[in-house]
């Protein structure tokens, strides 16, 4: 079962065709794109892949446990699968073998019918429940709507999210097509996440998510709120009273601005700030239901419930930082390098030691941190960025590279400490924001 990852396969298709999306910007003279901004969608989809490495073991040992002590029924996965009560002889002019298929077909059918059903409240109540919103917030942060924002990933989320496909397992479906079941759900999402593609046909838009409908979803204009919750289809959403169709052009992000490229702190700012409020409330009460009220619920002493301002597309600001080509370069370098030594470690993750695992993982976190850390032209990063370089040098030399090898890092490394330093200037007048004091929040 570990040796089927269909995510890890779909990655080099993933960026074919956010190079195809670029490409039809770059034609269509759209500004679809902005460098940081997908810079850090994609950091956040490097550091959800670890952490989906890291957590796997545990989230999905309950599902495994539910399901070999508890299942009420035996579903095969496949068609060599044999369960007592599927046919062993011809039956109603058809053999046993063509019953297996047949079998495995509505099984599988099933599955994927019950696993969207199940992804529809797990996603339309990690939107209306403070600790499940803090988890799933990351995705929706950007204020571009491109297909690297289709990367852009949770770290957390998947501690709280399993909780919801446990029924399938006392139901009989097996670890493994429950698992690739959610694989081709979460692939069929990447293609949605983009504005070169307008209405499809009214049927196909009747029933599946699509383009439109997830526009919607990202949306933070008000009446887009907390709508369209689906994964491959819409229909839940339509039977449940959350559908929406898409009018105005929506305006992304969150409703109470992120404004960083760091997706580390994209992943802690709300868990900050739900913290911070339970400090501040006067009411025991108010400090445990801030954990699960609705986003932006705040006691009245401290403000009541966030707002939702009117938004308009021709007038919202982004978050943006002015870089010199010079650092853009720099982190575009850097963020490569993270990216390709990470999709080097999921290709080949069965035969790499634990400890170097962690390793890579480690410095692939404290990588994106620091890049994320240039593009906000924090000045803290003066400080990281060396000692960074120089935990890649000392990893070197634990791990035993050979002479050429150890050129190569320490060369790439002192080089890139005068490339960051020779820009060290740029990092003094940009005002740093203390995260701790930012009120950061919900999307829609």
């Amino acid at each position: 079962m570990e040796k089927i990852n269909l995510i890890t396969i779909a990655i080099p298709f993933f960026f074919l065709l956010i190079g195809l999306e670029l490409g039809f910007s770059w034609y269509k003279k759209r500004e679809l794109y902005r460098l940081n901004d997908s810079i850090n969608d994609l950091s956040a989809g490097v550091s959800n892949q670890i952490f989906v490495i890291l957590f796997k073991a545990i989230t999905f040992a309950a599902y495994i446990w539910v399901y070999e002590n508890w299942r009420i029924v035996d579903l095969p996965s496949w068609p060599s699968d044999r369960v007592s009560w599927m046919p062993t002889a011809d039956f109603l002019g058809l053999s046993s073998q063509a019953w297996s298929w047949i079998v495995v077909l509505a099984i599988w059918i099933s599955c994927f019918l019950l696993y969207d059903f199940a992804y529809y409240w797990n996603h339309r109540l990690s939107h209306e429940v403070n600790f499940l919103w803090a988890g799933h917030v990351v995705h929706h942060q950007s204020e571009e709507y491109n297909l690297t924002v289709a990367l852009r990933q949770a770290s957390f989320h998947m501690l709280f999210s399993w909780v919801f496909y446990v029924p399938l397992a006392l139901l009989g479906f097996s670890p493994i097509v429950l698992l690739l079941n959610g694989e081709l759900n979460l692939i069929y999402q990447f293609w949605i996440h983009t504005k070169a593609v307008d209405k499809l046909p009214s049927w196909f838009e009747a029933v599946f998510n699509t383009p439109s409908h997830h526009r919607v979803h990202h949306g933070i204009n008000p009446k887009y709120i907390d709508k369209n919750h689906g994964g491959t289809l819409i229909v839940f959403d339509k039977w449940f009273g959350t559908f929406q169709k898409e009018e105005e052009i929506p305006v992304y992000g969150t409703v109470k601005p992120l404004r960083s490229f760091n997706p580390i702190w994209a992943n802690l700012h709300y868990w900050w700030e739900m913290l911070e409020i339970s400090w501040k409330a006067p009411r025991w009460s108010d400090k445990i239901r801030i954990f699960f009220a609705m986003p932006g619920w705040r006691p009245a002493e401290l403000g009541g419930q966030f707002p939702i301002p009117e938004v308009n597309s021709s007038t919202f600001k982004k978050y943006d930082v002015s870089l010199p080509g010079g650092l853009t370069a720099y982190s575009l370098v850097w963020f490569a390098a993270t990216v390709i030594g990470t999709f080097a470690m999921l290709v080949k993750i069965a035969s790499i030691p634990v400890n170097v695992q962690y390793t890579i993982f480690f410095l692939g976190l404290v990588s994106l941190l620091t890049i994320g850390g240039i593009l906000d032209l924090k000045r803290w990063t003066l400080f990281a960025e060396p000692l960074r370089l120089a935990a890649l040098v000392a990893t070197a030399f634990i791990f035993g590279f050979d002479q050429a090898g150890l050129a190569v890092v320490i060369g790439s490394c002192g080089f890139s400490l005068v490339w960051l330093l020779y820009y060290r200037q740029y990092f003094s007048s940009w005002k740093d924001i203390d995260p701790a004091k930012e009120i950061r929040g919900r999307t829609a």
